[in-house]
């Protein structure tokens, strides 16, 4: 719903509401708390497996330890649901939640992957650990839809994926750059600490206490069945899923296997983090930045199908890379991967504004966590089967089927926008 924010007003007292630069930041810093586990899922442990002998196809599959991001909507409406006072509906759960996540990150810097050791107990942490995220995640989603209004959502959602790629950035870049001096317990006590820092902001921001303006209570359980049935029934809402269930199939194929090309290509841990983690990343920020900008156009599809033009190009390059005659050179390593990190950065501020758009703010949480959610499923069934299907059809091949999918998900956008112009 396109519905402007609603401003919690004290009783007897002016509209009190954080200005704008202070929402954004502690977006920003929340969704940074993400990003580093997030960064230390996708790109240091594959490496540091695929280091201890683990297969590509192993690799791959060890992506379902992200599960818990498909099936937070089980538990989402309980966070839209309930909460405690004291410390305001969404700081209820957020702050637990990042507490939690910096004592995980200091504890799994006991459990280094190493050759022929057993990885019971590191699985069994990175699933503690995604969980615990993705609750945090819901609960940030929902603060997010309370306190942006439609006029900031292209610039709200912009700090939304900034941040989370500067938490990517950390982890997944600098921290792996400086791995051999860190190692992996370095890169875990350094993820806990810059998480314990956040949870200090995150606990002086003054979210409003008790109801808030414009609602007498929470939304009951029934309402919330009721606010799902109501946007399951949304002329064009089967589109909308597609659209987001596919948007980043492609793309996050061959990002799964993008690194471990270039590590079985010569490339060293730190080069690498250097080449996709710091700068790769730098230009995703960038990207996300101008997808910020281009998201304030209220014509989200148009956005979104010349956003999707811009990113198929460089995934083509990219399925043309292991073709070539080896060893690559990297100055054609460095513009073909750091263009796919700048228009893959584009195209998601614009998209989660999109899936903004389609919330009922009472019930923020459930709704966008349903939709990201759908997000997640797209991108993780590729991811899952990816080292299976570089196994058996090469990287060439598999890079191929990515830019293919890629090339085809502008069109999709395309017959979309023509089928609602054609109705309206």
């Amino acid at each position: 719903m396109d519905q402007e924010r609603n401003i919690p007003v004290a009783s007897g007292a002016a509209p009190v509401s954080p200005p704008f630069w202070r929402r954004l930041t502690t977006l920003f810093l929340l969704y940074l708390v993400q990003g580093l586990p997030y960064g230390f899922f996708v790109s240091v442990l594959p490496l540091f497996l695929r280091r201890a002998g683990e297969s590509r196809t192993a690799i791959g599959f060890y992506s379902l330890l992200g599960i818990p991001w498909i099936l937070k909507p089980l538990w989402a409406p309980l966070v839209d649901r309930f909460s405690w006072s004291v410390l305001g509906r969404r700081k209820s759960w957020i702050l637990p939640c990042v507490m939690a996540s910096a004592l995980l990150a200091f504890s799994l810097g006991s459990y280094e992957p190493r050759e022929g050791a057993s990885l019971a107990c590191l699985l069994i942490m990175v699933v503690g650990i995604n969980l615990v995220a993705a609750t945090q995640d819901i609960a940030v989603d929902g603060f997010a839809v309370d306190i942006l209004a439609a006029s900031e959502r292209g610039p709200g959602n912009a700090a939304q994926v900034v941040g989370f790629k500067v938490g990517m950035l950390c982890t997944g870049g600098i921290l792996l750059g400086l791995s051999d001096e860190l190692g992996w317990k370095g890169i875990c006590a350094a993820m806990g600490g810059i998480t314990l820092l956040v949870f200090l902001v995150a606990a002086g921001y003054p979210e409003r206490r008790g109801k808030r303006g414009g609602e007498a209570s929470p939304p009951t359980m029934g309402e919330i069945g009721r606010s799902l049935v109501r946007l399951a029934s949304r002329p064009g809402f089967s589109i909308a899923l597609l659209l987001i269930a596919t948007y980043k199939m492609g793309e996050a194929g061959v990002d799964a296997m993008y690194r471990l090309f270039l590590l079985d290509g010569g490339m060293d841990l730190p080069a690498i983090g250097v080449l996709c983690g710091t700068w790769g990343l730098a230009f995703s920020l960038a990207g996300s930045v101008v997808g910020g900008w281009v998201g304030q156009e209220r014509e989200r599809l148009k956005s979104l199908f010349w956003a999707g033009i811009f990113r198929a190009g460089p995934l083509v390059l990219i399925a043309m890379l292991p073709f070539l005659k080896a060893p690559l050179s990297l100055g054609l390593i460095y513009p073909v991967t750091l263009a796919e990190h700048f228009f893959g950065g584009m195209i998601t501020p614009i998209m989660f504004a999109f899936m903004m758009d389609l919330c009922d703010r009472k019930v923020g949480a459930t709704h966008y966590t349903i939709l990201a959610a759908v997000e997640v499923v797209g991108k993780m069934s590729v991811s899952a089967v990816s080292g299976l299907l570089a196994d058996g059809i090469g990287y060439g091949g598999f890079f191929s089927l990515g830019a293919g999918i890629s090339l085809l998900w502008p069109w999709v956008v395309y017959e979309s926008r023509r089928r609602g112009k054609a109705k309206g």
